[in-house]
């Protein structure tokens, strides 16, 4: 049977890991209803613990289980540590804002497939200028636990589309109807970074820097996606 995988927000060393992070203990005894394995005598063993993975956001993980599990803490006996696989190249993805409930499935969708962070960005056309970016730390977490990353991609504050882009030290590219399809373009590095539009499009003066700044335009060919859908359709065609 598959384990459950958890993010943990502390560093995992040593080979036993004590938890006092209430969300976790309550998803964990109330939830999912997991227990502590009672001691064999003499022995560093536990007959019928539950057994979870957990990672660190290091890009490794380690099958776990409980030795103790209380309202009030839990002490995992960790195991063996495996690295997970990661994409060969690290996506940015630059979204500009657009409904609540369309960012959050890219930003759900997009962790699943293995983007690594997200720069929401405050375009000429967006719908609205905040995010609640603690509710999407949390979707991205879930989604690192389910689809076995090894990695929580990074939630960036809403920014201005200069602003967002300006410390960006990758291979940048704006989504756009183009006449170079994304399967005729040369995506050369392992830092890629997908600037995608509101509904609705960039606006000429958007079209304009992105020249300014040498910022080569893709397309995904002649249908008209919804932002989140190109945003799914893109992280597929460079991760996948």
């Amino acid at each position: 049977m598959r384990l459950h995988r958890f993010y943990i927000n502390q560093r995992i060393q040593g080979d036993k890991l004590r938890i006092d992070d209430s969300e976790l203990l309550n998803q964990w005894g109330k939830v999912f209803r997991l227990k502590a394995g009672d001691p064999k005598p003499n022995k560093n063993q536990f007959d019928g613990a539950s057994k979870i993975i957990i990672f660190d956001g290091t890009g490794f993980e380690y099958e776990t289980e409980f030795e103790l599990l209380t309202k009030k803490e839990a002490i995992l006996k960790v195991g063996e540590k495996k690295t997970v696989a990661e994409p060969k190249i690290a996506l940015h993805i630059f979204q500009s804002i657009i409904k609540k409930d369309n960012f959050e499935l890219i930003v759900q969708k997009c962790t699943e497939i293995g983007a690594a962070s997200f720069h929401p960005i405050i375009s000429e056309r967006s719908e609205k200028k905040d995010l609640n970016i603690e509710r999407l730390q949390k979707i991205a977490k879930e989604a690192s636990e389910q689809s076995g990353k090894g990695r929580v991609p990074e939630i960036f504050v809403p920014a201005e589309l200069a602003v967002a882009i300006e410390d960006f030290d990758g291979t940048l590219f704006t989504l756009d109807f183009s006449d170079k399809p994304l399967s005729a373009t040369k995506i050369s590095g392992n830092k890629i970074g997908v600037l995608i539009g509101p509904e609705g499009g960039w606006t000429e003066k958007e079209r304009e820097f992105f020249k300014e700044k040498k910022i080569e335009a893709i397309s995904l060919g002649e249908p008209v996606l919804r932002a989140e859908t190109a945003a799914i359709a893109i992280a597929v065609k460079i991760l996948l």
